[in-house]
């Protein structure tokens, strides 16, 4: 499960934010993870790397040096076994130079079915006017949007949780009143705050939909309804908080904030990397 806020604005004034991105990844703590860094055949990509056996590679979210970023976020269904490793779907659209609606056309609707259920985020910074593209394979729609704010969860973008509805208002006036370079500190952290919100919403109607359907147990449906999931019985829960920043002139800033491994949950403890590279956009569409 993951957690997804987006902000694309073509129009930034020089002290403004092109794409403000802020992501938290659930996942079960010991799952084996690279933390972020540059890797790919000629260290083009910047993510974290799933390690999991049989799933190494893949990554939940992941940039590119010449302007593409992809997000992968898991719809909650029962799992089918034997399925494709979904990661793969973003280090393949990052290093691959196809346009969103290639990638989309091409390399994954004639094989969507081959995937466990998935939302998909492509958003191409290569040139001036920004593709933004959302896919899920549950009702295998794909829309390209305009620039605004949006937000992503575990179920389709049209049956959305209650978290994501409230985080995306706080997220839209965390964007308001900080997305600026000059006040990037307090945006940063209005950022991690919406991200470990532990606010939950026993009601929302979806959630406990998906619950029922997936035999997700009440207590863990109840977790993972907050922003920051905390499921230590079956040690699970929101492990990276991860924010990306592009100004106008194509510098990009990457901070990521995980736990350690392994996580105590007694003793909690996070580290946290951070890079800032200019995007080399030089393969203007």
């Amino acid at each position: 499960m993951c957690l997804l806020f987006l902000y694309v604005c073509d129009t930034a004034a020089d002290d403004g934010y092109r794409l403000i991105l802020a992501d938290n990844r659930d996942e079960f703590w010991d799952r084996p993870t690279n933390l972020a860094e540059f890797w790919g055949p000629k260290g083009e990509i910047l993510s974290g790397v799933d390690m999991e056996p049989g799933r190494e590679g893949g990554t939940w979210l992941g940039v590119s040096r010449d302007g593409k970023i992809g997000v992968l976020l898991n719809i909650l269904e029962i799992l089918q076994p034997n399925k494709r490793g979904r990661g793969s779907l973003i280090t393949d659209y990052l290093t691959e130079g196809l346009t969103n609606d290639q990638y989309v056309t091409q390399k994954i609707l004639p094989i969507h079915q081959e995937y466990n259920k998935f939302n998909l985020i492509l958003v191409d910074l290569r040139s001036n006017s920004t593709p933004l593209t959302y896919y899920n394979n549950k009702t295998n729609t794909a829309r390209d949007l305009p620039n605004g704010v949006y937000s992503y969860d575990n179920s389709t973008v049209d049956e959305p949780w209650q978290k994501s509805v409230h985080g995306q208002a706080a997220f839209t006036k965390a964007v308001q009143d900080h997305g600026r370079k000059t006040d990037k500190d307090q945006l940063i952290q209005s950022l991690l705050d919406i991200l470990c919100d532990n606010t939950r919403f026993p009601d929302d109607k979806q959630l406990l939909k998906q619950a029922s359907m997936s035999n997700t147990p009440d207590d863990i449906r109840l977790e993972r309804s907050a922003a920051f999931v905390w499921s230590p019985s079956i040690r699970y829960g929101t492990r990276t908080n991860t924010i990306v920043l592009v100004d106008k002139f194509g510098e990009c800033e990457y901070i990521e904030r995980t736990f350690k491994i392994p996580v105590d949950p007694e003793n909690l403890d996070s580290q946290t990397k951070s890079y800032r590279f200019q995007m080399q956009s030089g393969n203007k569409l």
